[in-house]
């Protein structure tokens, strides 16, 4: 075995050999006092040698470039969604049940995109894990570039406001559910603030005296959508907004739903199995079955050619039923 001795050098100097070996500008300042130079200089070389030498560095780049996750938001994009999967325990001895299995998509600001497929497809559930209602079982979900785990759960659901399905009144007057919000929740609840939500959705401002239970099923779907106005979401989640409607109030909805991306540039994400709604949403369409992603179609596209099933739908045609998911 070949020995190693080791010599002790002066240290008030940098190695003259290495100096050597660095370029004229940087071997003349490092024989003064600048030492930043030489180290930089000193930086380059290594560099230089271990890319040189063994493909070191380039390997450990192209890793970084290829394995690790993009930080980067698509252009323009206020909500995505990667790789999502999502598991239900179930009882002991069986396998967990798969609710979403790898769903990835973006919502542009101020743009739409509907989720539709049969009863059971996992619709419900990637609205809920969009506000962390749900807390998916792997993926990342970012809101405006930020995971939403890094939100306060209060202050992403004022900002990513969902409206269920069946509209929730709390008794007492209209002025009185509209004031209903979290605690210290900032905003501003005052009547003219309330009176011009109102006024959003297709209502009256003399509804704020009304008993909330003397309300329709479309005032009170309208209603629900106002109070998340008021905390002035960038972002609505509907779930079903006009399932449980009759066909005037549905229209009126719709007619509000569609309204608001317009007026309030909102970012709408939207769960339905009613063709009308998409069409005048707009935006793009998300085809789930069992939990997966089997199509995706841009609806503003005047070229594309829309997937069958999704065809079919637009047509009227219901979507068939599957038993799992929500």
């Amino acid at each position: 075995m070949s020995s190693v001795s080791f010599v002790r050098r002066d240290l008030s100097s940098p190695p003259t050999s290495t100096i050597s070996k660095l370029p004229r500008q940087i071997r003349a300042k490092s024989r003064g006092d600048d030492w930043a130079i030489f180290a930089l200089g000193l930086i380059c070389a290594i560099l230089t040698s271990l890319t040189r030498s063994s493909g070191f560095l380039k390997a450990r780049l192209l890793y970084f470039m290829t394995e690790l996750p993009l930080q980067t938001p698509p252009y323009n994009a206020i909500l995505e969604v990667n790789h999502l999967s999502l598991q239900y325990p179930s009882g002991r001895g069986h396998s967990p049940t798969q609710i979403l299995n790898d769903v990835s998509f973006s919502v542009r600001r101020g743009g739409a995109l509907t989720l539709v497929g049969p009863s059971g497809s996992g619709k419900s559930s990637v609205l809920r894990c969009l506000n962390r209602l749900l807390e998916p079982t792997s993926g990342i979900v970012r809101f405006d570039g930020r995971d939403i785990r890094s939100f306060d759960p209060r202050e992403l659901r004022c900002r990513v406001a969902l409206v269920m399905q069946t509209s929730v009144m709390f008794e007492g007057t209209v002025r009185d559910n509209l004031c209903i919000r979290p605690a210290n929740a900032p905003g501003d609840f005052s009547d003219g603030r309330m009176a011009t939500v109102l006024d959003e959705v297709g209502l009256e401002s003399n509804l704020l005296d009304r008993d909330a239970a003397t309300l329709s099923g479309g005032e009170k779907q309208r209603v629900t959508i106002a109070r998340a106005l008021l905390r002035d979401p960038q972002a609505l989640l509907l779930d079903e907004p006009t399932s449980a409607l009759d066909p005037p109030n549905t229209f009126l909805v719709m007619e509000a739903i569609s309204r608001l991306r317009t007026t309030r540039a909102l970012s709408i994400v939207a769960v339905t199995h009613q063709p009308e709604l998409v069409r005048r949403l707009g935006g793009n369409l998300l085809y789930l079955i069992k939990g997966r992603v089997e199509a995706f179609q841009s609806f503003d596209a005047a070229d594309g050619v829309l997937d069958a099933r999704l065809e079919a739908f637009l047509a009227g045609e219901s979507l068939n039923a599957s038993k799992g998911q929500t």
